[in-house]
């Protein structure tokens, strides 16, 4: 888990949105923030005529379908990843739900201490969409049984604490709205008042402690702008998704480094202060650069994956994020996966030293839009992919962390 804490103090926004159809009409959500982005307020409300597409976070119905497809007929990389699935502890008909506490309260602080709770919703928010894609590609009901105990489980979740909870509720908010599209979508037994109760759980106990942002880290806020962006689609909060929105606008250009488009100076962050971490120079030899890559490419890699999760969340919904950011964010993509894959480093990069120790199994997502859609040639994300990512035996590594999960089964060639 990453340590860095949020930083400002959280004036309150009500915001209340529609939710009869999941039995939610008329609650007021509270929802404390810090200081959202200056001059932001009318870009934040949403047409009033916004439709949702169900299923939509991450994986639409012809993404889900053409997943299954090709697992069906046993057709590669899908069907290998199917087969990792399978074998993973998080695959497993016989999962066993870790979490959450009895008392509905996580508590996660600095370097997991205290960790009451954390863990096991990652694991099982890991498990819930797994189980999920499972029942989708194959029909048995016992993975859908397993993915409706696990959210009906974590529907009782009242609150996140202490230092790291802002970051954990990120997390789990990117991978409860995937699950739950999906099993709702699929119409196999999820009782509307379950529906409802899970919705509220979203809203209540997870909504509060991301809707600002972390002005002062990256992979954080972008971890959390996916997890507002899945949210909105499955409650169908057009406020918070069109908030969702802006501030993936507005966080990207100051995460990832073009000199084409900035000169020799990056974006100031929307919000907050950004430690680039000992990176100085900035021309370009160095376009593609982000803001944590001298940190090290795990965090690095959490932010892109999360930045990219949020951007096919939107494509679905019908907001191109991917063309707004298409050159910054391939650059970033080609730069990232040269480094990470061990070529030298010159000097003006990090002042020539990466820390590639801790790296994690994606772009899958990103290679699909960019190249398998738009056509645009990525040679070291393709690189990367198919000489890494694709060919682990470890399961952990190919995926299973925070918001990385499945990519290569879900996207592996999938230009839907």
């Amino acid at each position: 888990m990453t340590n860095r804490k949020p930083g400002g103090k959280n004036p309150v926004i009500y915001i209340v949105h529609s939710a009869a159809r999941f039995g939610l009409s008329g609650m007021a959500l509270l929802l404390a923030i810090a200081g959202g982005p200056a001059g932001a307020a009318e870009s934040e409300v949403a047409p009033a005529t916004q439709i949702f597409r169900h299923p939509g976070v991450l994986l639409s119905l012809n993404q889900l379908n053409f997943m299954k497809a090709q697992v069906v007929a046993k057709a590669d990389p899908f069907y290998s990843a199917y087969l990792k699935a399978i074998a993973s502890p998080y695959g497993k008909p016989t999962y066993k739900l870790q979490g959450p506490p009895a008392n509905g309260a996580i508590e996660c602080g600095s370097y997991s201490h205290p960790n009451l709770g954390c863990t096991a919703a990652d694991n099982d928010g890991t498990a819930a969409y797994t189980q999920a894609l499972l029942y989708w590609i194959t029909g048995n009901k016992a993975y859908a049984a397993n993915a409706i105990a696990i959210l009906n489980a974590y529907a009782k979740v009242k609150s996140y604490s202490l230092s790291n909870a802002p970051l954990q509720a990120a997390w789990d908010g990117s991978k409860w709205p995937r699950a739950a599209e999906i099993i709702r979508a699929a119409n196999v037994g999820w009782a509307p008042p379950d529906i409802a109760a899970f919705s509220a759980m979203l809203t209540n106990a997870i909504v509060p402690g991301i809707y600002a942002g972390s002005p002062d880290n990256g992979n954080w806020e972008l971890s959390m702008i996916e997890a507002m962006m899945g949210i909105a689609v499955f409650t169908e909060n057009s406020s918070l998704f069109q908030h969702a929105v802006t501030f993936w606008q507005q966080r990207i250009p100051s995460y990832m480094y073009n000199f084409a488009l900035d000169g020799d100076k990056p974006v100031p962050p929307p919000r907050g202060k950004l430690d680039w971490h000992g990176q100085k120079i900035f021309n370009a030899s160095t376009t593609g650069i982000l803001q944590e890559t001298c940190r090290d490419f795990g965090h690095t890699q959490f932010g892109i994956a999360a930045a990219i999760n949020g951007a096919e969340t939107a494509a679905i919904q019908g907001v191109d994020l991917y063309g707004s950011e298409r050159t910054r964010i391939e650059a970033s993509l080609e730069f990232t996966t040269y480094y990470i894959s061990g070529k030298p480093v010159p000097s003006t990069v990090c002042r020539g030293k990466v820390n590639i120790k801790d790296t994690y199994q994606t772009f899958e997502i990103a290679y699909n839009a960019f190249h398998n859609r738009l056509g645009d040639a990525l040679p070291n994300t393709y690189a990367w992919i198919v000489g890494d990512v694709r060919k682990t035996t470890d399961y952990y590594d190919a995926g299973s962390n925070h918001m990385i999960v499945e990519e290569t089964l879900t996207h592996g060639g999938n230009g839907n």
